[in-house]
């Protein structure tokens, strides 16, 4: 079995606790959704409104096969404590560790070392599906590191991005319970909320931004993927506002626009 997770949990987080804003881990989903249309058995265990403790008697009563967590700034700390946990118990001895994330690039000797058995770098779908499916030769595998029989770091070549967006199926939202994120938003601010990507990377260079996943890339679903998106959110969710998280938004304003014609 194969168990997702994002190591983020709001009970450790006090600021948030004020603000009260809390967002589904839409990458995780977009995984989710990808290995579901492949026919990987998995689950998903969000964090957020989960504690440590809750986290580790799941692992240790699933013993999944694949632990693949996403990590970034924010959660590598929780990230480190989870690959410590993992290493340290005999009952899960046979839990290889996935990580994928905008912090694998720039630190995939230290993750390795710590004990990471598999990094997925850059975008993470095909790689990942490349992974569980593949169990040996790990040096055909496009954007993955990992060290081999002697201990030494491999990181493969880069992963060709796919440039058409169309195909990839919709974030597997049904995989949790989202119903908390929309009542805690309905609970602090009368309103609940609900994020989408309409695109993936950005067609500018500006020097701030982490381009540790998508690089120098600047794709979009069409209007009409869009627009059929939301409307399955709406349909199967009370949602009152969407926040689309893209860096740019001309598949959004078109899409609108089809929306308000229809």
């Amino acid at each position: 079995m194969i168990l997702l997770t994002h190591a983020y949990f709001l009970a450790d987080d006090a600021k948030e606790q004020q603000i009260m804003k809390p967002y589904p881990p839409l990458g995780i989903l977009y995984l989710s959704g990808y290995l579901k249309e492949n026919n990987i058995i998995h689950e998903v265990f969000d964090t957020t409104f989960s504690t440590k403790n809750e986290f580790y008697n799941n692992l240790l009563q699933k013993k999944p096969s694949y632990l693949a967590v996403y990590i970034n700034l924010m959660t590598k700390l929780n990230v480190l404590e989870m690959i410590q946990f993992v290493k340290n118990s005999p009952e899960l001895s046979e839990t290889k560790i996935i990580l994928g994330g905008p912090d694998v690039r720039y630190n995939t000797d230290n993750l390795l070392n710590y004990g990471a058995d598999f990094l997925v770098i850059g975008e993470g779908e095909e790689t990942f599906l490349e992974i569980v499916k593949n169990e040996s030769d790990f040096q055909s595998i496009d954007g993955l590191a990992y060290k081999d029989k002697s201990g030494k770091v491999c990181v493969n070549k880069e992963r060709t991005l796919r440039k058409n967006l169309e195909h990839l199926p919709f974030p597997n939202r049904k995989s949790i319970d989202l119903n908390l994120y929309l009542n805690a938003w309905k609970k602090y601010h009368s309103e609940s909320s609900m994020t989408i990507s309409t695109m993936r990377g950005c067609p500018y260079t500006c020097h701030w931004c982490s381009r540790g996943v998508y690089g120098l890339s600047y794709r979009r679903n069409s209007p009409q993927k869009v627009v059929e998106e939301i409307m399955w959110i709406q349909t199967n969710y009370e949602v009152d506002n969407f926040w689309f998280v893209d860096d740019v938004l001309q598949s959004v304003i078109v899409g609108l626009k089809i929306l308000e014609k229809s």
